[in-house]
């Protein structure tokens, strides 16, 4: 997993938890091309659309 994100959205990523490495699962996709929520470890996380797109994942 990396970004492809300028540094505030990097720096934001980070703070959530989203770092290079970690397993991210898909929970639920809002329809309309709203929110996201993503688990990572045991917590859950709530992104925008815009902020999720740039996050390069690979399937596992």
């Amino acid at each position: 997993m990396g970004f492809d994100a300028g540094c505030r959205s990097k720096e934001r990523l980070l703070q959530l938890g989203i770092i290079p490495g970690v397993v991210l699962k898909i929970k639920r996709l809002a329809p309309f091309s709203g929110p996201l929520i993503v688990s990572i470890e045991s917590s859950d996380v709530v992104l925008g659309r815009g902020i999720a797109k740039k996050i390069i994942v690979e399937k596992v």
